[in-house]
């Protein structure tokens, strides 16, 4: 039996999530949905988990860590075979409000020109669910990658504080829904990039199509971000591919002024960068700096 909608999980070892997220996923009002999930990690630990919390998940063979935008591809390639209208692209380390899937469908239902909608994000602190809000309305200049988020940090009681909807140039790789039918006319996410950066690689492309995108307060999820400061390894990552997917997003759309203006602010970053890493004892950020921004050298 078709569903409405489709959503999909890629995991790599975020079994302390799981939980949480299948908790949620089962406390849903609206029921007409099914899981697709695929396990970037080797053991396929987390598969294992998800697989006994959530009993009526489909899992897709796991083929080594292929990277975030590559697992997504070949579960949308599954997702499209379904005939689902819509495909929810969700972290794992979230938690949903029981109305979250509810909300999310009847604001794409109502809209029909809306072709991507994402929901109210706040922050989960350490277990607990916090009326911070992490991620709401989000705007960029995609011809300098400067984005805008100006509901972030805002500590809110209902919610009612923010916008109802509003439309935004681009969403949260969080969470964000969208009708399958626009996979028709162009691709999901940029294989090359691995990690970070998907959410800005694709609104450009779909922006270039005229499409519209919204979100809405009335969907709520939570964030439980695993990043650490103290997590050397997950700094370096992220600091890393930051910055290399800044560089080819520039490159791969010919936005040289963008990429200049980029150049020459992390030239002159240099500096406070060195003295940082030696302050933490951590040369490698510093290096990291230097082969992120190296990928300009590249073919």
């Amino acid at each position: 039996m078709q569903k409405k909608i489709i959503i999909q999980l890629v995991f790599y070892n975020d079994a302390r999530f799981l939980p949480g997220l299948a908790k949620s996923l089962k406390k849903q009002t609206f029921t007409d949905f099914h899981v697709l999930t695929i396990d970037n990690d080797s053991k396929q630990e987390s598969a294992k988990i998800f697989s006994e919390l959530f009993p009526d998940a489909e899992q897709i063979p796991g083929r080594g860590n292929i990277g975030f935008g590559r697992a997504h591809n070949l579960l949308l390639q599954r997702t499209l075979q379904s005939g689902a209208p819509y495909v929810l692209i969700l972290n794992t380390d979230v938690e949903l409000h029981k109305d979250f899937l509810k909300n999310m469908y009847l604001h794409m239902s109502r809209f029909p020109g809306v072709d991507a909608c994402g929901p109210l994000i706040y922050y989960g602190k350490e277990k607990k669910r916090s009326h911070i809000v992490q991620n709401y309305r989000l705007f960029m200049n995609f011809s300098t990658a400067k984005k805008s988020a100006p509901d972030s940090e805002k500590e809110t009681r209902s919610g009612k504080e923010l916008s109802a909807s509003s439309d935004v140039d681009y969403l949260s790789g969080v969470a964000m829904m969208f009708r399958t039918e626009i996979f028709d006319e162009m691709h999901l996410f940029n294989e090359h990039l691995f990690l970070y950066g998907e959410e800005r690689d694709f609104f450009y492309r779909f922006f270039q199509q005229k499409r519209l995108a919204m979100v809405t307060r009335k969907a709520v999820c939570w964030h439980f971000h695993d990043w650490d400061s103290r997590d050397r390894k997950s700094l370096c990552r992220e600091y890393y591919y930051l910055r290399r997917n800044k560089v080819l997003y520039f490159k791969e759309y010919r936005l040289t002024p963008g990429l200049l203006k980029f150049l020459v602010r992390e030239v002159l970053n240099i500096p406070v960068t060195f003295f940082w890493a030696m302050r933490k004892k951590n040369s490698r950020p510093f290096l990291l700096l230097l082969a992120g921004n190296s990928a300009w050298f590249k073919k």
